[in-house]
């Protein structure tokens, strides 16, 4: 018996496919390149796209030949065993040695130009000629130092076969890479690249795990965020893996489309194509053993958010809705008798044409006035008076049930004001199981929680026109018409001129 050996092959053509399968995306090479830039010190990375070529050129430290072995050598841990950069002491990115073969899913021909302190040179990989060639070299071109003192790298790639929208070229790089670093800028054809600032709710981490840091803040943001923006994004070596929600929307029933935020966690494994991490290692278990800690006052103050922005999108719609019946009732207070409906108190001032529009309709929710100790504006202060004077005229049983109804901390009270009266609306959460609206002391109730408001509240133009139908209800039943025919008359007529005045402004 005799002892051979069999030799591990690797074809050619594989160098493409290794590129094509781990850089699904085209944006992700550009990635790569600034990633290296980043890796070598560079202080500025300057980015030219058109329709035929990519140029990618940075000052940073270059290579010397040995350098552009390494660069080419698959699966390189020079920087595994080199971690940290020479000059500003940064984590650096790269990891694998595989990264520099994503440009080959875009392109067959590609350049690189490196200048370090003490060598120069070209190297010009065409993957045609790569694969004809029983070798396994690149051409290189040697060329003479100038005493200059700049160093740097430059990467074009030639005869693209699928353009990149420097659109989303801008937003992938401004996501994915630390341009708040005093001392890294970008340049996509010649305009710089900015952090972006987002307005909000800002709660900072910094939790120390057996393992290594969590820091960063995890901010709800004021406005609705773009997609790519939505979660908060994990940095690892200072670049964006991905955007994480930590399933706050399955768990609460809350829209993550205003939670983003960043953390920086340098310890947890990620993925060779660096869009996932490990998720069934010890170090992310333990992460997201932290974060489900840290969410809980998150959650919280998102909930109330969210509560908060109902409210708001509630009080308008309402305002709206009580404007054009106000409007209405104006066209038909002879029919009705506006000054004789119990509902209504008269005041002794005479209002303008000017001032009744002015004062139209006064509302709590959205005023922007000073508040007092409680939390409370003059105004809400003033409308909570007079439903503390509405309760002291009504039947003692009555009562009970009106206190009971005015629980609700989110309610939203509105009075309206036409000619020398004005009457209140109380718009609040009173269960599913209470009637849609009900007149009690003199105050219209519209119940916020009935089945077919929850089933419209997000479409404004529905739960307006339910708002007119429900308050232009409860008014003719104060009316006390003399029979139905004429209560619907009434009601048809009010309804038409708020809908027509709808139809009118719009």
């Amino acid at each position: 018996m005799t002892n051979s050996f069999i030799s591990i092959r690797f074809d050619k053509s594989h160098l493409s496919t290794i590129g094509e399968r781990l850089y699904t995306q085209s944006l992700d090479l550009i990635r790569e390149l600034v990633a290296n830039a980043y890796d070598a010190d560079a202080s500025e990375v300057k980015i030219a796209v058109n329709d035929s070529s990519i140029t990618v050129e940075d000052n940073g430290s270059g290579m010397n030949n040995e350098g552009l072995k390494q660069y080419f050598t698959i699966g390189s841990n020079l920087k595994k065993q080199n971690p940290v950069s020479e000059k500003f002491k940064r984590i650096r990115i790269g990891e694998f040695g595989i990264g520099k073969f994503a440009v080959l899913s875009i392109c067959d021909r590609f350049e690189i130009y490196t200048r370090s302190q003490n060598y120069a040179a070209t190297l010009i990989f065409d993957k045609d000629d790569f694969e004809k060639r029983s070798d396994w070299n690149i051409p290189l071109v040697e060329h003479e130092i100038k005493k200059d003192g700049k160093t740097g790298t430059r990467v074009t790639l030639f005869q693209i076969k699928k353009p990149l929208s420097l659109f989303d070229i801008e937003r992938h790089l401004i996501n994915i890479f630390p341009l708040f670093d005093k001392n890294f800028s970008i340049y996509l054809n010649e305009k710089k690249l900015q952090a972006k600032f987002t307005p909000g709710e800002r709660f900072r981490i910094k939790e120390e795990t057996k393992y290594g840091l969590i820091k960063g803040e995890v901010i709800i943001a004021s406005l609705m965020l773009p997609k790519d923006q939505e979660g908060i994004g994990i940095r690892v070596k200072n670049v964006l893996i991905k955007r994480e929600t930590f399933r706050i929307e399955r768990m609460h029933s809350l829209s993550t489309r205003r939670l983003t935020g960043e953390l920086n966690a340098d310890f947890l494994p990620i993925t060779a194509a660096r869009e996932d991490f490990v998720k069934d290692s010890k170090e992310y278990e333990e992460f997201e053993k932290v974060m489900s800690k840290k969410l809980k006052r998150v959650i919280k103050s998102l909930e109330k958010s969210v509560i908060s922005y109902r409210d708001k999108k509630a009080e308008r719609i309402l305002s709206d809705a009580l404007l054009t019946i106000r409007e209405a009732l104006k066209k038909n207070k002879d029919i009705m008798l506006l000054d004789n409906l119990p509902l209504f108190s008269k005041t002794k001032k005479k209002f303008t044409d000017q001032e009744l529009v002015k004062s139209g309709v006064i509302g709590t929710a959205l005023s922007g006035s000073k508040r007092n100790l409680n939390g409370e504006t003059s105004l809400e202060k003033s409308l909570k008076e007079e439903l503390r004077k509405a309760l002291r005229i009504i039947k003692p049983k009555v009562r009970s049930r009106i206190k009971t109804l005015l629980r609700d901390d989110h309610r939203i009270v509105k009075k309206v004001k036409i000619g020398g009266s004005e009457f209140l609306v109380s718009f609040a959460h009173l269960g599913d199981e209470e009637k849609e609206s009900f007149i009690e002391g003199g105050i219209i109730f519209i119940n916020r929680d009935h089945k077919l408001f929850k089933r419209i509240e997000k479409e404004s133009d529905l739960a307006m026109y339910h708002l007119i139908r429900l308050v232009t209800q409860e008014v003719i039943k104060l009316a006390s018409p003399r029979n139905f025919e004429i209560a619907f008359d009434w009601h048809g007529k009010l309804i038409k001129d708020a809908f027509l005045a709808i139809k009118k402004e719009g």
